[in-house]
């Protein structure tokens, strides 16, 4: 049995979200041939699909490697300096 990763499961997730929503807007809109919502399965399924084929967008589980992430949170911890009053 295959074992997705969370990561996977939202990807999977926000495909299916893409692809309801463009065949239930035609379907509400009264528009039932079967052809247009095949087009419109494919219409929806294509932005999605360019984006997963990128490999530079950062979406679903790319992360920064996890020394960079504690490298930024004791940056963020530091105390700031009160600023000098001019006279």
């Amino acid at each position: 049995m295959l074992k997705l990763k969370e990561s996977q499961k939202k990807m999977l997730a926000s495909y299916g979200r893409s692809v309801l929503a463009g065949v239930a807007t035609l379907y509400v809109a009264g528009v039932t041939d079967p052809k247009d919502l095949w087009a419109a399965l494919v219409a929806a399924i294509a932005p999605v699909a360019l984006r997963a084929l990128n490999p530079n967008d950062p979406a679903f589980g790319r992360l920064p490697a996890a020394k960079a992430v504690e490298e930024a949170m004791k940056a963020v911890k530091k105390p700031v300096k009160k600023a000098v009053k001019k006279d």
